[in-house]
């Protein structure tokens, strides 16, 4: 895409008018009538016009001087995983606070607020400027480097805290102070900060002052901004960075387009500002510039070249989560021609629409509520400023690119019941809540970036789907009150009406039944409504770009809590991304899945083989063999209702390969017992894992139950409301216990750690073939079944029975209400014969099968998916064909029966060898 950049786009384009492509006078004019007009609208102008403020104080010289070569070292963090030198307490990552406003060259630890360093820096600073304005450590007073609270050189503590821009060093301990505020607080406050309030401000108010001083910033930054490569100049983890420009890739990409959309919004003020050029240009002569900054036409060459022109010819330096670098490169290529380059503009923008929605509707990237979303919420920032430009743009495109619909609906379809999301890949964190929609991002402080509530507005215009709406209205609190929060509105009355329409008609959210987004290999089976709503997920693919080795990993949300929850975003705060305990977060081991032979799995995407979503059975089925190199690797999940506020789960794994088999599974926080089994503690399991206090004994033949008493860490449902999780197991041949597995708390600016209880069952042996087999059943302290046990099966073929392969499951569920399930998971790799249950008289094609018994053993409920047939007793239900995406569930009740689904399915139904009308 860069070469097609370079040959289409000329080297000086100059658009025919001199005012903003983003910010058209059109919607200036509207802004400014609300603001006029309404007090939503004059407080949000106000408040962007009082953050400028301190810039606006400046004069031209200060502002100019805030700038700052890259001669210094810059550090993404102080130290990631550091501590504070005065007080010891742990401060990683993010967490050391700057004011560069009010406290400049200055850092603070957030527990004893001491500041570092203890040399006066910006003394020293300016100590060693050169006849360019940029710093040389040559040149600068070294005789400065002291700790000014300490200044006898007698002192012990003379030395101590001082940064002379490599870092304070003691011993093998480096804290780089000067480093991490040149990004965080010189850098992202002070200059690119400052120029993005100057320029908002100057929209908000016309005055041509903001204009001018957000354009003295911009043209020091673009006389310096080339010579900025972090990939060669930075620091990450305490180890080599990649790419970017002040910033590393991803926070360059950001900075370089907003530095781009400011310099659109302030440039129809600055032809005819003299003052600025007879300023820039005495700096040009002073400072020994190439540019001389005589007209306003030199001024904008070096603005543009400097800055945007810069970036499009050096792509690598503005590389980020995909199609964040296309963003930035069409809004350059917009400010630099727009409307004469559509043409070359839309070159990036329909190839990056198409990829953007390849899977399901985005990019295939993991971290599903964060990079997953991440790449959404820029697209929706992206299109809206189209949408703002000319409001035919956003429909032409959703007429060549439809897909665009399926990937806002992404986060709709994955949003669970309003409070949780898969966290499949680098997000979250352990058994945390999402309680917004991640679509996109939504402010309720009117700026001057796009509203995302007008978005969804447009959006539903669109296509018609009251789902955006619902969202919007979510977003916003519930209430229609202020919607859309959009300064450049014209029509907000009229926005709050159709939403509000929308709520009354459809409800407050969006309606999702289960999903299976194939493409992106995650099924979500949902039930159940209200408190008492549930949803059981497959994540059936491993590795790929944030992704973790999770193939075949199991999640439950149910009763108000993440049941069955991911680790969630790496805790790189410990040393990076290759730290142990990072790495460990992404391993197989980490996950509610088998492990075999100890290895990680690899980079690999699995197929669906089951889909049944019924009114009472939901099930899915996936194999990914190739993740776990084994000749089998597949996993069926069935979510069985017994009432609207009842359920249970049945969870069945065939593996194949390999001499041992390890399942593992946590749940919420709580504690964890195991009721039939005599423990004995063990070494470690090993194989580069954060896991500790193994205790193991063989499990009996009967099965176990394992129960977690969970605690309610997060606050999330009402005190007295009571979740336990049972875990009933039937694996044959296996040992089972418990370990503790390592996680952090709190995301990565947090250091608390804690050790979570985890179920370990395990078989061993020679070219090893594995079920393993269990009943999920939460409850609050009155379960819903009194008990379950495996049934023994056969095969029937026409020359007799024979024993049945080891991938048969057949399980006999006994229900509180005195009624009992029958569940069958049928082996279709075994082949054709059908199974057989001697002890309940139950004959059916390998497939799944659910049966209900009521207390006098006759059957009441029948579903069926994959098979084409079933006997159960007197009751003989065939079926035209057997059929992995669909089920059939019939109700039986004295002698008739009711079709629920499937009905064009059914061939025949006999009850006592008499053929029975279905309903």
């Amino acid at each position: 895409m860069l070469s097609i950049l370079c040959l289409t786009l000329p080297s000086r384009i100059t658009p025919p008018a001199e005012h903003s492509v983003f910010l058209p006078p059109r919607l200036i004019r509207a802004a400014r009538t609300n603001i006029a007009r309404e007090p939503w609208a004059r407080q949000a102008a106000d408040g962007i016009v009082a953050a400028a403020k301190p810039w606006s104080a400046m004069t031209d010289a200060q502002l100019w001087n805030l700038m700052f070569g890259a001669t210094i070292k810059r550090s993404w963090m102080v130290w990631s995983n550091g501590h504070c030198p005065s007080c010891h307490q742990s401060v990683p990552m993010y967490t050391w606070q700057m004011n560069a406003i009010n406290e400049p060259w200055k850092v603070r630890c957030p527990h004893c607020r001491e500041a570092f360093p203890k040399n006066d820096f910006g003394r020293y600073y300016r100590s060693g400027l050169d006849p360019s304005g940029v710093f040389d450590p040559k040149l600068a007073d070294r005789s400065l480097l002291y700790n000014t609270e300490h200044p006898n050189p007698d002192d012990p503590l003379h030395g101590f805290g001082v940064d002379d821009g490599d870092g304070y060093v003691d011993g093998d301990k480096r804290w780089r102070f000067i480093g991490a505020y040149l990004i965080y607080g010189q850098w992202k406050q002070a200059v690119y900060g400052g120029v993005v309030l100057l320029a908002n401000a100057y929209t908000v108010t016309g005055d041509t002052a903001y204009a001018h001083k957000a354009a003295v910033l911009l043209d020091r930054i673009a006389d310096l901004y080339p010579s900025f490569d972090f990939g060669k100049q930075g620091v990450m983890y305490e180890g080599p960075p990649r790419a970017g420009y002040v910033s590393t890739w991803h926070d360059a990409c950001e900075e370089t387009r907003q530095l781009a959309e400011a310099y659109d919004q302030i440039r129809d003020a600055l032809p005819g500002d003299t003052a600025l050029t007879e300023f820039l240009s005495a700096q040009a002569r002073n400072h020994g510039l190439a540019n001389p900054k005589a007209t306003w036409a030199d001024v904008r060459t070096n603005i543009e070249d400097g800055i945007l022109r810069h970036a499009l010819a050096h792509r690598e330096r503005i590389y980020s989560n995909y199609p964040r670098t296309e963003i930035a490169l069409a809004t350059i290529m917009m400010v630099l021609g727009w409307p004469e380059n559509r043409t070359d503009v839309m070159t990036i923008v329909d190839p990056m629409i198409d990829k953007a929605t390849a899977v399901d509707g985005v990019t295939g990237e993991k971290g599903l509520s964060g990079y997953t979303a991440y790449t959404i919420q820029g697209v929706a920032e992206f299109l809206a400023s189209l949408a703002r430009i000319d409001r035919s743009l956003l429909k032409d495109l959703l007429q060549r690119h439809p897909r665009i619909k399926d990937m806002f609906r992404f986060h709709i379809d994955t949003w669970c019941f309003g409070r949780y999301y898969p966290q499949s890949g680098d997000t979250g964190g352990y058994a945390a809540p999402v309680t917004q929609y991640v679509g996109a991002s939504f402010s309720r402080v009117p700026g001057l970036q796009p509203s995302s509530f007008t978005l969804m507005g447009a959006l539903a215009d669109a296509t018609g789907d009251p789902a955006f709406l619902q969202v919007a209205y979510l977003a916003n609190g519930r209430t229609v009150d202020g919607l859309p929060h959009d300064l450049f509105s014209s029509d907000a009355a009229p926005f709050r009406r159709k939403v509000a329409a929308a709520v009354r008609r459809f409800g407050p959210e969006p309606v999702v039944g289960s999903v299976n987004k194939e493409q992106w290999r995650l099924a979500i089976l949902r039930s159940g409504v209200g408190d008492h709503a549930r949803a059981l997920w497959l994540d059936y693919d491993a590795g790929g770009a944030h992704g973790h080795f999770d193939a075949l990993n199991l999640g439950l949300f149910a009763r108000g809590l993440d049941l069955l929850p991911e680790l969630g975003y790496p805790p790189v705060q410990f040393g990076g991304w290759e730290a142990p305990r990072a790495v460990w977060y992404t391993r197989t081991a980490a996950h509610n899945t088998v492990v075999i032979d100890g290895a990680n799995q690899k980079t690999a995407s699995g197929a669906c083989t089951l889909w049944a979503d019924g009114e009472s059975t939901h099930a899915v089925a996936a194999a990914c063999p190739e993740a776990a190199s084994a000749r089998r690797f597949e996993r069926t999940a069935v979510l069985c209702d017994i009432a609207d506020n009842g359920f249970y789960v049945v969870d069945l794994l065939r593996v194949e390969g390999g001499s041992e088999h390890v399942r593992f599974q946590h749940s919420h926080f709580g504690t964890l017992t195991l009721d039939g089994l005599s423990l004995a503690p063990e070494s470690d399991y090993g194989h580069a894992t954060q896991m500790r206090a193994f205790r193991m004994g063989s499990a009996p033949e009967e099965g176990f139950r394992a129960r977690w008493e969970i605690q309610d860490r997060y606050k999330l449902i009402p005190p007295e409301r009571k979740v336990v999780l049972d875990h009933y197991d039937f694996t044959r041949g296996a040992e089972a216990g418990a370990c503790e597995g390592w996680i952090a708390i709190g995301g990565y600016n947090a250091t608390e750690e804690l050790w979570v209880p985890r179920l370990v069952v395990r078989r061993r042996g020679v070219d090893l073939s594995s079920a393993f087999l269990s009943i999920l059943a939460p409850h609050d302290g009155a379960p819903a079944l009194s008990g379950a046990r495996r049934l023994s099966t056969e095969r029937r073929t026409s020359s007799g029975s024979q024993a049945a392969p080891y991938g048969d499951a057949a399980l006999e569920v006994r229900r509180s209400d005195g009624q009992t399930d029958i569940v069958i998971i049928g082996d279709a790799a075994a082949g054709p014969a059908r199974i057989w249950i001697p002890e309940r008289q139950v004959e059916v094609d390998p497939g799944l099968c659910r049966i209900t018994l009521d207390r006098d053993g006759a059957p009441r409920y029948i579903s069926l998916s994959g098979g084409a047939g079933i006997t159960c007793g007197e009751v003989q239900l065939r079926l035209k064909g057997p059929d992995t995406r669909s089920i059939v569930e019939v109700r039986l009740d004295r002698g008739r029966a009711r079709a629920v689904r499937g009905k064009d399915r059914i061939e025949a139904l006999t009850i006592k060898g008499r053929a029975v009308p279905i309903r």
